[in-house]
C-alpha cells in the first residue's frame, strides 16, 4: 500500500524560489530599461567625440587650403566612422554675408535658403528702388550659360581672370539648336572666335568667360570691369579683341595712370584731370592689332571704358551708380553724339559744362559730343533719371541695350523707347516665362519662354513694352548691319522693382522657377541647367539724396554642401557635420552645438576679411560606413568683395544658425559697455567683433567696429571633394 504525503515546506520553498527568480528577473529588466539608454548615450558620446576630432582635423586642412592654396592643390584625409555612416547633405547647408555701402544704412535678408522663389529684405532707412539677382554658379557640374542674341553673327571670348585660375583648361562648348556644334579648351589669355548663322546659338563653359557678341567686324560697347565694385566701376579689364584698329576710351573723375599689355607689347600712360569744375579725366588710345588677342588694361582709379572697333557704333552708357537710368554720368569723349532719353512722365532738365536742355516726358534729344573746346570728360547731370546712349553718327548704327523704366537697370517689366528711327527691338526673358504686350503689335499677350527671343520691327514711332505676367525682359535696339556688345551669362543681372519705403520686411519674388518641396535630384538638374541659382548675389539699390538707384548694400548667399556623420545614441538622428568652415553637432538630444566656428579675420584697425570654403562632392563620390578617403582639390578662388563697407552681417541656415550667431559673440562677456547697455551698439566702445543682432530670434551677427567704416574683403574658394572607399 502506497501512501502519499505532501511536503508543505518543500512546496513553499519551490514557490519562494520561483517568486524570487521572477523578482530578480524583474529587477534585472528594470535595470536594463534604465541602463540601456545610458549605455547608448555613452556609446553616442564616444562616436561624437571620435568623429568630432576627425572632422576638426579635416576642417582645419580644408580651411587652410581655401585660404592659402593654389588651384590644383590637394589635401587628403582618411575618415574612419565608428558605427555610423558618412553622407552629403546638399539641401540643409548654407550661409550668407551682407554689407552696406552707405553710412547709417542697413540691409538684411531672410528666407533665402529654402529653395523657393520668395525671400524677404529689410532696408528701413530710405526708399528701396530695385534688387538685382545674379547666379554665382558655385559648385562642380554647374556650368555658365550664355545665350546669343538673335542679331549676333559672331562671338569672341576669353577666360575671365580672377584671384586664381583653374589648373586645367576651361572647356567651352558652342551649342547650335540644343546640339553640340564645336568645343574649345582655353587657358589664360587664350582667345576663341566663332562665326554664327541665323539659328539659336548658346555657349556653355566650365568657368566664367568674357564674351563679346558681334555683328560684322565693327561696333562699340561699354565694357564692364572684371573687378567691378558696387557702382559698376572698376580698375581692371580683360578685352578679347579682333584684329584691326581698336579705339579705347577711359573716363574717370580723378587722375589716372593707365597700363596696358598684350601680344602687341605694353604701355604706361598718365591722364591728368581738368582744372574746370564738373570736368573729369579722359584717356583715348588707338591700337592696331594684327591678330585677335587679349588686351589687359589697369588704372589707378575707378573708371569706365568704351571699346570701338571702328569710328561707327552705338552703345548705352551707365550712370555713376551703375544703373542704365540715372542722374549723373561721365559720357565717353570720342567724337560722336549723345542720345538722351527721358523715361519719366514729367520733363527732365539735363545740364553739362557750357550747356543744357529740358526733355519732355517720354521724349529724347540728340546732341553733339563732347562739348566743343573742352579738354576732359564733362559731367552730365539731370534732375530726373534718364538714359544716355553714345553714337558715332547722328543716326545710330549698331546695337545697344535699353534700360527698364521700373528698375532703372538692364532688365525689368516695362520698357520705353522714343528713338524716331527704323530699327528692330529684340526682347528676351530674364526668367523662366514672360507674357508681354507691345504698343506696336496688333496681337499681344505674347509668351516668351526661357532662352526665346522676340523681334519687333519699329518704324519711326515710340514703342512701349509691358510685361503682364511672369518675369521681366532684356531689350536691345538693333540699327543697321554692325554691332558689338559685352555680354553676361544667363543668370546675371536679373532685376526686379521694389519701389517702397518700409520699416519692416518686404517680400520679393526672384526671377527663377520655385524649387520648394522638390527632390535633390530635381534641384541638382536645375543647378546644372541654370533653372535655379547655384548660390546668389543680391544687389540692393535705393534713394540717396536725389539718385534713386544708388547702391545700398549687397548680399552673397552661399549654398554649401554639408559632410555629415550620422549615428544613434539614446535617440536617433544625431550627427556631426562640417559646413562652410564650421564643425557642428546636435548631440546630445538635438542640442545645436558649435564645435569649431567658421574662420574670419579682423584688424588691424577697422578691417574684416573672410574666405568661405565651399565644399561640394563630385558626382562619383561614395557614401556609407567603413573607412573612407576624402580628397579635396581647390578648383578656384574668387573675390566677391573688396570695398569700404559700413555694416557687415553674417547669417547661417538652421538648425545651427542661432548657435553660430551665439558662439561668435562670446568675447562680449568681457565688455563693460555691453554689460551695462545690452543691445546698444551705439554705446559699445570697448569691443570689436561679432555682436548678436538686436532683433528677436535672429540668425545673424553684426561685425561691430564702433561706428567706423570697414575695409571689407570676402572671398570664396570652390573645393571639389572626391570620397572613395579605402581598400586594404
Amino acid at each position: 500500500m502506497i501512501e502519499l504525503h505532501r511536503d508543505e515546506e518543500a512546496v513553499s520553498a519551490a514557490i519562494a524560489t520561483v517568486l524570487l527568480f521572477g523578482g530578480v528577473i524583474s529587477i534585472i529588466s528594470l535595470m536594463m530599461v534604465t541602463l540601456i539608454p545610458v549605455i547608448e548615450e555613452l556609446e553616442g558620446s564616444v562616436e561624437r567625440h571620435d568623429m568630432s576630432a576627425q572632422m576638426m582635423q579635416f576642417n582645419l586642412q580644408t580651411s587652410t587650403l581655401s585660404e592659402q592654396g593654389m588651384p590644383g592643390d590637394v589635401v587628403t584625409q582618411e575618415i574612419a566612422p565608428v558605427d555610423g555612416t558618412l553622407s552629403w547633405d546638399m539641401m540643409r547647408g548654407g550661409m550668407w554675408y551682407s554689407s552696406t555701402w552707405q553710412d547709417n544704412h542697413s540691409f538684411r535678408i531672410r528666407d533665402v535658403l529654402d529653395y523657393d522663389d520668395m525671400l524677404k529684405i529689410r532696408h528701413p532707412e530710405s526708399t528701396s528702388s530695385t534688387a538685382c539677382f545674379s547666379d554665382l554658379r558655385l559648385g562642380p557640374d554647374r556650368p555658365h550659360h550664355y545665350s546669343a542674341p538673335a542679331w549676333a553673327d559672331g562671338v569672341i571670348l576669353t577666360t575671365k581672370p580672377g584671384l586664381s585660375f583653374p589648373l586645367g583648361p576651361v572647356k567651352v562648348d558652342l551649342i547650335r539648336n540644343g546640339i553640340l556644334d564645336q568645343t574649345a579648351e582655353l587657358f589664360v589669355d587664350d582667345v576663341q572666335k566663332w562665326t554664327l548663322d541665323d539659328e539659336n546659338w548658346a555657349i556653355k563653359a566650365s568657368q566664367e568667360l568674357i564674351v563679346h557678341w558681334m555683328r560684322g567686324e565693327h561696333g562699340t560697347t561699354e565694357v564692364r570691369p572684371t573687378d567691378a565694385n558696387a557702382n559698376g566701376l572698376g580698375r581692371s579689364w580683360a578685352l578679347p579683341l579682333p584684329s584691326g584698329t581698336i579705339q579705347l576710351n577711359l573716363v574717370s573723375e580723378d587722375l589716372m595712370m593707365i597700363h596696358g599689355n598684350g601680344e602687341f607689347g605694353d604701355f604706361t600712360e598718365v591722364s591728368v584731370p581738368s582744372d574746370l569744375l564738373n570736368v573729369g579725366t579722359s584717356w583715348i588710345k588707338t591700337l592696331s592689332l594684327d591678330k585677335p588677342q587679349v588686351v589687359h588694361l589697369t588704372t589707378t582709379t575707378d573708371a569706365q571704358l568704351m571699346v570701338s572697333t571702328s569710328t561707327e557704333g552705338v552703345t548705352s552708357w551707365k550712370s555713376q551708380t551703375g544703373s542704365v537710368h540715372g542722374t549723373q554720368f561721365i559720357p565717353p569723349t570720342l567724337e560722336g553724339h549723345l542720345i538722351l532719353s527721358n523715361p519719366n512722365n514729367e520733363p527732365a532738365t539735363i545740364t553739362w559744362r557750357g550747356s543744357g536742355i529740358t526733355i519732355e516726358e517720354f521724349g529724347s534729344y540728340t546732341t553733339d559730343w563732347p562739348p566743343v573746346g573742352l579738354d576732359g570728360a564733362s559731367l552730365l547731370q539731370s534732375d530726373m533719371p534718364i538714359s544716355v546712349v553714345w553714337s558715332g553718327d547722328e543716326s545710330p548704327s549698331g546695337v545697344y541695350e535699353i534700360g527698364a523704366i521700373d528698375t532703372g537697370m538692364e532688365s525689368g517689366l516695362f520698357m520705353h523707347l522714343n528713338n524716331l528711327e527704323n530699327y528692330d527691338l529684340e526682347l528676351r526673358s530674364n526668367g523662366d516665362r514672360t507674357t508681354i504686350n507691345a504698343s506696336t503689335l496688333t496681337e499681344n499677350e505674347t509668351i516668351l519662354n526661357y532662352g526665346e527671343t522676340l523681334t519687333i520691327p519699329v518704324n519711326q514711332e515710340p514703342i512701349y513694352v509691358n510685361t503682364t505676367q511672369g518675369h521681366g525682359v532684356y531689350a536691345f535696339a538693333d540699327h543697321g548691319s554692325i554691332g558689338l556688345h559685352d555680354g553676361v551669362h544667363d543668370g546675371a543681372r536679373r532685376c526686379v522693382s521694389i519701389g517702397v519705403t518700409a520699416s519692416g520686411w518686404v517680400d520679393l519674388t526672384m526671377p527663377w522657377t520655385s524649387m520648394g518641396g522638390r527632390s535633390i535630384v530635381d534641384l541638382q538638374k536645375a543647378w546644372q541647367s541654370g533653372a535655379f541659382p547655384a548660390s546668389l548675389h543680391i544687389e540692393l539699390y535705393g534713394l540717396i539724396v536725389e539718385e534713386p538707384y544708388t547702391p545700398i548694400g549687397s548680399a552673397w548667399v552661399m549654398q554649401v554642401s554639408r559632410l555629415v556623420y550620422e549615428f544613434e545614441s539614446s535617440v536617433t538622428g544625431m550627427e556631426v557635420a562640417m559646413s562652410g568652415g564650421a564643425v557642428l553637432t546636435n548631440h546630445p538630444e538635438y542640442n545645436p552645438t558649435v564645435i569649431a566656428p567658421p574662420l574670419d579675420r579682423g584688424g588691424p584697425g577697422p578691417r574684416f576679411a573672410a574666405t568661405i570654403p565651399a565644399l561640394h562632392p563630385t558626382s562619383d563620390s561614395v557614401m556609407g560606413g567603413g573607412s573612407l578617403s576624402v580628397e579635396v582639390t581647390l578648383a578656384k578662388r574668387t573675390s566677391l568683395a573688396s570695398e569700404i563697407a559700413y555694416e557687415v552681417r553674417r547669417g547661417w541656415a538652421e538648425p545651427y544658425g542661432g548657435a553660430i550667431a551665439q558662439t561668435s559673440t562670446q568675447g562680449l562677456e568681457a565688455s563693460e559697455d555691453w554689460t551695462i547697455y545690452p543691445g546698444r551698439l551705439d554705446l559699445l566702445t570697448d569691443y570689436v567683433g561679432w555682436v548678436p543682432d538686436p532683433g528677436f530670434g535672429t540668425m545673424e551677427s553684426v561685425w561691430h567696429t564702433g561706428g567706423q567704416s570697414i575695409q571689407f574683403s570676402l572671398q570664396i574658394s570652390s573645393l571639389d571633394a572626391h570620397v572613395s572607399e579605402v581598400i586594404a
